[in-house]
C-alpha cells in the first residue's frame, strides 16, 4: 500500500469514528463518545504522520506523543493543546470504566458537547493539512 492510500484510509476511518461518536452522543452515551473523539483524533494524527514522517507512526495511543512525534503539537493552538489532554485520562476510562471514579460524575452534557464540537473542529483543521 503506498502512502498516500494509507493517508487517505486513517482520515477514512477518523471520519468513521467521528461519525460514531456523533451517534453515541445523541444516545447519551457520553464516555463512550470521548473515546470515539479521542479516537478520531489518533487517527488523523496517524494520518499526518504518514504524510510527514512517511512511515508507519508507533502503536501507541498517546496524543501528545503522536503529535510530537511527527512536529505537529508545536503548531497546535493552546485551545487544540488542552483538547487532546482532556481526552487523554477520558480513553482510559473509555477502555476501563471505574465506576468509582467520581471526576466523571463532574462532566456534564454541556463538557461532552463541547468536546464533540471541539472533535469537529479539530478533525476539519487536520483534514485541511492533510487534503491538497
Amino acid at each position: 500500500m503506498d502512502i498516500e492510500r494509507k493517508i487517505i484510509y486513517w482520515i477514512k476511518s477518523a471520519e468513521n469514528d467521528l461519525e460514531a461518536a456523533d451517534i453515541l452522543f445523541v444516545n447519551k452515551k457520553y464516555l463512550q463518545m470521548s473515546f470515539y473523539c479521542h479516537l478520531t483524533i489518533e487517527k488523523y494524527l496517524k494520518a499526518y504522520h504518514w504524510n510527514k514522517i512517511k512511515e508507519e507512526p508507533p502503536y501507541i495511543h498517546n496524543l501528545i506523543k503522536l503529535s510530537q512525534l511527527s512536529g505537529l503539537f508545536d503548531n497546535f493552538t493552546s485551545n487544540q493543546k488542552e483538547l487532546i489532554a482532556s481526552l487523554m485520562p477520558l480513553n482510559l476510562k473509555g477502555r476501563y470504566p471505574d465506576e468509582s471514579n467520581e471526576s466523571l460524575s463532574l462532566l456534564t452534557k454541556e463538557n461532552f458537547e463541547s468536546l464533540i464540537n471541539q472533535t469537529k473542529e479539530f478533525a476539519k483543521w487536520m483534514k485541511k493539512l492533510l487534503i491538497k
